[in-house]
């Protein structure tokens, strides 16, 4: 009874410290205060699927004001999206993907400002070889 006990305190002071730990390993700067929260919630991902969430979150949040966004600035947001998306492709399955896009932008306005930065947005290819995930 007493190992069991033990074992079960151990485990829950592990867990804890992670999460005490877990800040320090992904550098959550740039990212909105509610969304870095809700990643770091997240207790069955690793560090880089964080990671991967943390860059898919910076380059998202730019869009979140999508209408607002200058011709000379799209090119460059595209680019952005499209490593930060390719990155998160390799570590997060889709459900995780789409699950911080409704934390970013909202269940109601998702939609909307994803079909319009898929019809307002260049759409470019980029040289997997060149991309380096955080």
């Amino acid at each position: 009874m007493k190992f069991k006990l033990f074992t079960l305190l151990a485990c829950s002071m592990i867990l804890t410290a992670c999460q005490v730990i877990s800040p320090i390993f992904v550098d959550y700067n740039g990212v909105r205060m509610d969304v870095a929260k809700w990643i770091n919630q997240q207790q069955l991902l690793n560090m880089q699927q964080k990671r991967s969430l943390v860059q898919l979150s910076k380059a998202q949040q730019k869009l979140y004001h999508i209408e607002k966004i200058k011709d000379d600035e799209k090119f460059k947001i595209t680019q952005e999206n499209t490593i930060a998306m390719h990155c998160a492709h390799l570590y997060l399955t889709d459900h995780k993907i789409q699950q911080l896009q409704s934390k970013i932008f909202g269940d109601a306005e998702k939609q909307a400002i994803l079909e319009a930065y898929n019809q307002h947005f260049p759409k470019i290819k980029i040289d997997v070889n060149t991309i380096q995930c955080e």
